[in-house]
């Protein structure tokens, strides 16, 4: 799915699934995001670095209106 993040946020992140990062930027714009096999959504930044959320707070950005969901 494609996702548009509707104003630049600082997101908690991790790299290669294994190091959690300090949080980093991800500008406003449009982002790749996947449903991942223990149920959680990712926002892919670039390759590496990754926001997991669960779906409960996905839907809560969707509805505050940080996240726009542009393709599912």
């Amino acid at each position: 799915m494609r996702i548009k993040i509707t104003k630049s946020l600082v997101l908690e992140t991790q790299i290669q699934e294994i190091e959690i990062l300090p949080e980093t930027l991800f500008p406003e714009g449009e982002y790749l995001a996947n449903l991942t096999p223990d149920g959680k959504i990712e926002i892919i930044n670039t390759k590496k670095i990754k926001a997991l959320f669960s779906f409960s707070q996905f839907r809560e950005k969707v509805t505050l209106g940080e996240f726009v969901v542009v393709e599912s």
